[in-house]
């Protein structure tokens, strides 16, 4: 017997109780269990259903519908697009656009006063002509459409069909009048921003047949008037068989709209005049006006003569201007009758009466600072510079200022004072209230001539804010940079291609170099003898690295006559070179002028794209110059791999307009203008012929060639992202005193701050 047999058997010994009543109970269980044999036969279908099977509804049980899914969409939903503007999806339009029915033959005339008069106050407006066509207007005037269609009796609704299509979307009102009409437009302005947009407006005087309004006179129409005649357009030309545009046009208004010619809607009355062929200016019409000016007519017809417009107008602003002076002197009462019963804490009445106090600086580092001045200077604030001299509207100024100031003190004494001569001035200029000024005027009495110092405090608050409109830019624009260089900067041309590839080209922004290679008269330029092999071969291995992304860098190639020795000496120099480049490049390119010594960075490029816009704007910006770092750089502080914008390491060159940024077109357009004085460069012999003029130092740059020559607005400011580390500066060969004092000026600023030069000097004299 095994080993397991044995331990088995121990095992059941030892528990033979619990096995014994396992079994008995398994025995028991077995007997009492029911058998059912039959019923296992029975299948499925021999079972009879039951009679009545109780169905239980609960409301809340969820009930499946699979008829007919899933479903699929008819229409694809459409990806929602926000537009640009909140004016667009909220539905806010401009308030009024005005419309002059003109000729040809009068637009020089009644369409330039009607612009004078109108387009400054108003949202929107447009000359409509007939013209013949191949045919331009006599004058260059804004917004005038023409119509090929000659015929008089449909030009109402060529301009009706005009704005539907072009401006139904962006106005609440339509005013349409014709050349022969003077319009208050700012009583006009005031009347549709107190008419609800929610009414149709058809509004204005009724002419001789009564149902209709007078186009002569103006007509003001509504968006949703304009709106009902687009649909109804087609019958208005049908019926279209009057001699009389009052009768052809009020007729399309009436069928469309239902609306009769009305001069008053919700409190608002529309008034015009009619001028008989006798009338006199002065006499009749002034005289009407003048007794009440806010019961005068909007609109005055027939006026022949556009001079006529021009009277009508100053006259009409004047009264405009002596109502709000009024107003003004109104309201300054009120708030001191009102002033008292304020808080004890604000009592005080700023003055002058109602306009803003003022800044109130929150530490001394804030604090607007007063200029000293007298008649002719004013204390610089410049550190190289004590007293600048009043030029142009600055002059002007305080001219009038100190006129205003001493007119206003003898007429409050009656010709008691009289004014002997101007002893201090101060003023300073707060953004938000306006330019102050601070006057110490000597009098003298006319009796006992003894004098008197009188001070005077001048505010000149600020006006309306007005917001400039600009043409859109954006950041997608090409920028093509030109790096002039000699053979002298070799390294220094390598090392920036190098740089640009890892900042620009592997980045792959939108760029493009051009190196403008300048050789002197006897310099080589063939295969390896060439002074710029290097060069080229470093700008062919990066053009072939990046070929896939589309970048490039090029070399253009020029000689330079015998008396030339340096771009940076010679000014007109730099007109030459710009001429050749643009010929190289479309008229929509974007360039921009760049140096060996800058550091360059993708945020300068971007705001050279925002700043430089087409046929508006040039941009030269004033870079952050590093001083030598000899004198920058102590022994403590070591020289860095990037400039630290720092008084203590280099300034804002305010001398240097090396870099510029301007269209090729814009270029072009300017430099035509210049030929006379300034002849073309068109190949490199001819730039011996620019050189000749640089004696008298016409231009000592290409913005200022802009600035001379163009109408663009020339932007400089600050740029702390454009840094240029410093460059040895020689200015030995110039050709002209004025341009070798810039360059000495240039270079004494650029070696270290005052505080610097100064210790340096007085180490040299304690060591000697």
């Amino acid at each position: 017997m095994n080993t397991i047999t044995k331990v088995f058997l121990s095992y059941c010994r030892s528990n033979v109780y619990l096995i014994f009543g396992m079994c008995f109970g398994l025995c028991i269980s077995s007997f009492f269990t029911p058998t059912n044999d039959g019923d296992c036969l029975e299948t499925v279908e021999d079972l009879a259903p039951p009679l009545s099977v109780p169905k239980f509804s609960d409301i809340y049980e969820p009930k499946m519908n699979l008829e007919g899914k899933p479903l699929r969409a008819k229409k694809t939903p459409k990806v929602f697009m926000r537009p640009r503007y909140y004016s667009t999806e909220l539905g806010i339009r401009e308030k009024l656009f005005v419309g002059v029915l003109t000729s040809r033959e009068y637009l020089y005339s009644r369409g330039v006063a009607q612009n004078k008069t109108i387009a400054h106050l108003v949202d929107k407006i447009r000359y409509f002509i007939s013209i013949t066509e191949g045919a331009k207007p006599n004058v260059s005037l804004p917004g005038i459409v023409g119509f090929t269609d000659t015929r008089s009796i449909l030009k109402p609704f060529h301009v009706l069909k005009y704005i539907t299509d072009n401006y139904l979307e962006d106005y609440d009102y339509y005013y349409l009048i014709k050349d022969l009409t003077y319009v208050d437009v700012r009583k006009m302005t005031k009347l549709v921003n107190k008419i609800s947009i929610s009414q149709d407006v058809h509004l204005g005087v009724a002419s001789k047949f009564g149902t209709y309004c007078s186009l002569d006179s103006g007509i003001l129409l509504s968006n949703s008037v304009i709106r009902k005649m687009k649909n109804n357009l087609d019958w208005c030309v049908r019926n279209t068989y009057s001699d009389s545009d009052d009768v052809n046009f009020g007729r399309c208004i009436v069928h469309s709209s239902s609306l009769p010619c009305s001069d008053a809607i919700q409190g608002q009355t529309i008034k015009s005049t009619v001028l008989n062929e006798s009338f006199a200016l002065e006499t009749n019409l002034y005289a009407s006006i003048a007794q009440n000016y806010s019961e005068s007519p909007i609109s005055v017809y027939p006026v022949f003569d556009h001079s006529t417009i021009y009277k009508l107008n100053a006259y009409i602003a004047r009264l405009e201007l002596t109502a709000v002076i009024d107003q003004i002197s109104t309201l300054r009462q009120e708030i001191l009758k009102t002033a008292k019963l304020e808080p004890e804490k604000d009592h005080s009445v700023t003055w002058p009466i109602g306009n803003q106090p003022g800044n109130k600086p929150p530490g001394r580092f804030d604090i607007v600072k007063w200029s000293y001045f007298n008649e002719t200077h004013m204390a610089s604030d410049k550190s190289l510079k004590n007293m600048q001299k009043f030029e142009g509207s600055v002059k002007a100024d305080i001219e009038y200022v100190i006129k205003a100031a001493t007119d206003r003190i003898e007429g409050n004494y009656k010709g008691m004072l009289e004014y002997k001569k101007f002893l201090n001035g101060y003023k300073r200029y707060d953004a938000s209230r306006g330019m102050d000024y601070i006057l110490d005027l000597v009098f003298a009495e006319t009796k006992t001539k003894e004098e008197l110092v009188k001070r005077v405090e001048i505010c000149k608050p600020l006006g309306k804010v007005e917001i400039l409109t600009v043409p859109y830019v954006t950041e997608n624009a090409r920028v093509h940079l030109i790096l002039t260089v000699n053979k002298f900067q070799k390294n220094e041309t390598i090392k920036f291609m190098s740089h640009y590839a890892q900042t620009c080209m592997e980045k792959k922004d939108k760029t493009f170099l051009m190196v403008v290679l300048l050789y002197d008269v006897n310099s080589p330029s063939k295969d390896k003898d060439d002074v710029f092999f290097d060069v080229k071969q470093h700008a062919l291995s990066l053009t072939e690295k990046y070929k896939k992304d589309q970048s490039k860098v090029t070399w253009l190639s020029i000689r330079l006559p015998s008396s030339v020795s340096s771009i940076e000496l010679e000014p007109m120099l730099k007109i030459a070179v710009t001429d050749l480049v643009v010929r190289k490049f479309s008229p929509e390119s974007l360039i921009l002028f760049v140096e060996t010594e800058m550091e360059l960075k993708v945020d300068y490029l971007n705001r050279v794209r925002m700043n430089t816009i087409s046929q508006w704007q040039v941009f030269s910006p004033m870079p952050f110059v590093e001083y030598h770092p000899d004198i920058a750089y102590s022994e403590s502080k070591a020289k860095e791999n990037e400039l630290d914008i720092n008084r203590n390491y280099g300034r804002y060159d305010e001398y240097n307009f090396n870099h510029v940024a301007f269209y090729a077109k814009d270029y072009t357009s300017i430099r035509k203008l210049a030929e006379s004085i300034i002849p073309p460069v068109r190949a490199d012999r001819d730039i011996a012929t620019v050189l000749k003029p640089s004696e008298q130092n016409l231009i000592n740059s290409v913005f200022e060639l802009f600035i001379l020559f163009g109408d663009l607005h020339p932007f400089r400011a600050l740029e702390p992202a454009l840094k240029i580390r410093y460059k040895e500066m020689n200015c030995r060969g110039t050709q002209s005193d004025v341009t070798h004092i810039d360059c000495m000026k240039a270079r004494s600023l650029n070696l270290g701050n005052r505080g610097q030069l100064a210790k340096l000097i007085l180490q040299y004299q304690h060591s000697n």
